[in-house]
């Protein structure tokens, strides 16, 4: 039985692993080195003190996906939009377990907090554009060719979502 709830420090050794994988795997993340756990629970503790959430999905026991809303741009006037981030275990993705808890994370915002949610999502990832069009996100712009990873250029897809008017 899936469940999702707030992350907790004993969820980072669990979402770490989560993140390495896209980061020697794959062009969803442009990190070229993996986030230790201390740096995560760093994370979780940022988020968390920001009024944001930071939310694991699983089955009791098991951690197979992480979704949280961080800083988009670390600018002041910047301060009422997040970038969101989730990430599944390989074997867990096309199973629902994506929109599930990317619903979940924005029902969890708080619109006294966050205004706006962004997703900077690579090119190469159309599931994950898909995953953020189905849930209500809209696409608002491209960026070709702004990051590289395994020797090539990759651009983003920007999609929004507006939680308040």
């Amino acid at each position: 039985m899936l469940t999702v709830r707030p992350a907790t420090s004993d969820d980072c050794e669990a979402v770490a692993d989560i993140y390495r994988y896209y980061v020697e795997n794959s062009t969803a993340t442009f990190d070229l080195e993996a986030p230790s756990v201390a740096q995560w629970r760093t994370r979780l503790e940022t988020s968390v003190a920001a009024g944001r959430p930071f939310l694991v999905a699983g089955a009791p026991g098991e951690v197979v996906g992480y979704a949280y809303l961080g800083v988009y741009r670390g600018k002041a006037g910047w301060s009422w939009t997040a970038e969101d981030s989730i990430y599944l275990r390989p074997e867990a993705a096309g199973r629902g377990t994506g929109k599930h808890l990317l619903r979940a994370l924005i029902d969890a915002a708080d619109p006294a907090v966050t205004r706006t949610i962004m997703a900077v999502v690579s090119e190469d990832v159309p599931e994950s554009i898909a995953l953020h069009t189905k849930v209500g996100f809209v696409e608002v712009g491209r960026t070709p060719g702004v990051g590289r990873k395994f020797d090539r250029w990759i651009g983003c897809v920007y999609l929004q979502y507006t939680i308040g008017p």
